[in-house]
């Protein structure tokens, strides 16, 4: 992606705060956003798939309500920061101690929404000494599990396998539909507003949210098929752990109208990870986020931190 003055501009008028990039211990890049509180609690977040770390907060407000500081990362071969070949699920928890550990944070709490849900939970599992609470906000589940994959159409069932064993064609497919998106964003919002229920259509079409999608769309970077290529795969694959071995507190969100990710991978996940919490929004789909980012992040901050809110 251009990191030109006109980019920058760009970031700006999407209201997106000042972003960073470092180098990790193997040579990639991985950037993120802050947004919210810089005293508040911290908070990583991990956008969807494809996405990027511009788009989970679409008001700044939000974060700083919650007493938040809410720091949003590019997955690897998103937005900025570099692809990853070979990548897998348990690797994406290192990257975010390394951000951590540069920000001189120890504990926080990690938010995944939609295709961050699997990486949230990697986190829980992996990082419990510094997971505070996880959040998952309809959240992609083990697609080969059962329960999961029986209820996928023909057609999902055909892209899972692919993608489980990486096939070109699942990369080409979504290359082609991100070059598509990223040229004509106007007309790809449209299309996709047409295959969504009633609630998120509606939110889409608020112009703050259509137009941070649109500029999603028209700045992903030139990796960003390969990375959501990737992501399928991974969420298709054995997760490497366990989602009976995490400890650490987790709480999911689900709309009950979501079509993207539907409600049993919500309740799959509740079921598996002891000690749990599933909200079910009724008459919600998969954008609610939009407005609940608040509430969200305030059940995010454990009682250990100064400033636990209600």
């Amino acid at each position: 992606m251009s990191t030109s003055c006109e980019h920058l501009r760009t970031l700006a008028k999407a209201g997106v705060g000042d972003s960073h990039v470092m180098t990790l211990s193997d040579g990639r890049e991985l950037a993120w956003t802050e947004f919210g509180d810089a005293q508040g609690w911290p908070v990583f977040g991990f956008h969807g798939t494809p996405g990027s770390r511009r788009q989970i907060c679409v008001h700044n407000a939000d974060a700083r309500a919650a007493a938040v500081r809410f720091v949003t990362l590019d997955r690897p071969g998103y937005g900025l920061s570099t692809f990853q070949p070979g990548r897998r699920l348990v690797d994406w928890p290192a990257d975010v101690e390394q951000v951590a550990d540069h920000l001189a944070i120890g504990r926080f709490s990690v938010m995944g929404v939609s295709g961050g849900g699997p990486h949230a939970a990697a986190c829980a599992a992996l990082l419990k000494d510094r997971v505070a609470v996880a959040g998952i906000v309809g959240g992609a589940g083990p697609l080969a599990h059962p329960r999961i994959a029986r209820d996928l159409t023909r057609a999902d069932k055909v892209m899972a396998s692919l993608a489980r064993r990486r096939s070109v064609t699942v990369r080409l497919l979504v290359s082609a539909e991100a070059a598509l998106a990223s040229r004509f964003p106007n007309r790809a919002l449209d299309l996709f507003a047409r295959q969504l229920p009633t609630p998120d259509a509606e939110v889409l079409r608020r112009p703050e949210v259509r137009e941070l999608f649109e500029l999603e769309m028209a700045g992903a970077s030139w990796a960003t098929g390969r990375a959501w290529a990737q992501d399928l795969g991974l969420f298709a694959s054995d997760w490497g752990f366990e989602l009976q071995a995490i400890e650490v507190p987790v709480i999911l969100w689900q709309g009950d109208e979501d079509r993207a990710v539907p409600l049993e991978h919500a309740r799959l996940m509740h079921d598996e990870i002891a000690g749990s919490v599933l909200h079910v929004v009724e008459g919600e789909g998969h954008l609610f986020i939009v407005d609940a980012l608040e509430a969200i992040l305030r059940e995010l901050v454990p009682p250990e931190s100064g400033n636990h809110r209600k």
